[in-house]
């Protein structure tokens, strides 16, 4: 079966192009909801988080992700970590020790989450209400041609 244009018949000229034309659709309708879940999940992590939980939370982290390659590296990187106005300087190992830093990280973890799964909730519900506009759209389009 080839779906060249002058091997086709009308109808299938037609289906060809209601397929192409639903994908450019759809592309558009799947970028605009992953920019919407981002931004959505920033917006939440901005509001249930304090800055300095934030920062810190990700420095915590970061320093999960890197723990396999400590050994690796010959000078260890200290970090910054801001406690409430104090300015400490920590180790990777410290960092993963200390019970504030673990306690920013978790609280980054639940609040991610929470975001991720509000997000996605709020973008499927969009996506089905996108979904249904623009098909009651094209099917007046239709009938009225």
């Amino acid at each position: 079966m080839s779906f060249n244009a002058k091997d086709m018949t009308q109808g299938g000229q037609i289906a060809n192009m209601r397929f192409r034309m639903f994908g450019q659709i759809a592309n558009i309708i799947f970028y605009v909801l992953f920019i919407l879940f981002w931004v959505l999940c920033g917006l939440m992590l901005m509001y249930r988080l304090s800055w300095q939980t934030f920062v810190n939370g990700c420095v915590y982290w970061w320093c999960t992700t890197l723990g396999p390659m400590r050994d690796i590296i010959r000078s260890q990187p200290v970090y910054t970590i801001q406690y409430y106005g104090q300015s400490l300087e920590y180790t990777s190992e410290q960092i993963l020790a200390d019970k504030y830093t673990i306690w920013c990280g978790e609280q980054l973890w639940t609040g991610f989450a929470f975001a991720a799964v509000v997000s996605l909730v709020i973008c499927i519900v969009t996506f089905f209400i996108a979904s249904w506009v623009l098909g009651r759209q094209g099917k007046q389009q239709s009938e009225d041609e």
